[in-house]
Formats: structure tokens, sequence, C-alpha cells
């Protein structure tokens, strides 16, 4: 499969832009899901980290990025909405787990 050269691309965004075009709109959700992975491992690794405190952290440091991407409409509206939802189930059971 063959695709045009991006040409005129002025910045990141362009590149992102193009790179997304490109993939059929999964590049920016997969760098996404990639980071929240990575943050996710990176963070459980972590002795002094519970398994709901790198839930709710990885959740919340990728609905911030996604909802930067969903105002550059690089990413669905769905796809938002799972992360901000992802982020409030991390909250509540981090509260579980806590006052439990």
């Amino acid at each position: 499969m063959s695709f045009e050269s991006p040409g005129g691309i002025n910045g990141t965004v362009g590149i992102f832009t193009w790179a997304n075009t490109v993939t059929s709109n999964w590049f920016i959700p997969g760098i996404l899901l990639a980071t929240y992975i990575i943050i996710l491992v990176k963070m459980m690794t972590n002795q002094n980290n519970t398994a709901s405190k790198a839930f709710s952290a990885a959740s919340f440091m990728i609905m911030i990025i996604s909802v930067l991407a969903r105002v550059m409409n690089f990413v669905s509206t769905g796809f938002m909405s799972i992360f901000i939802i992802l982020t409030a189930l991390g909250a509540v059971w981090m509260h579980i787990e806590n006052t439990g």
C-alpha cells in the first residue's frame, strides 16, 4: 500500500494529522493506549503504589491527554469518554480501598 507524500506540513500537529489520516484514525488512539499501558506498568512496579493508585493515576493522565486530543479532533468522543469513565472507576476503587 502506498500513500501520498504528506507535503505542506508546517508543524507537529500536521504530522499527527497526516499519520492519523494514513492509519484511518488509529494513530493517536494507538499512541494513547500504548502510553496508558506503559504508565500503568511503570507505576505498578513501584512498591509504594497500590493497584488502585496506579490504575487511577494512569487513567487520569491519559484522560487529560485524550481530552486535548479530542479538542484537536484526533480521537472520537467515545474514546475520550472511555478514559473519563476509567478515571471515575479508579477514584471509586481508591476510595473503597482506603475506607474499607
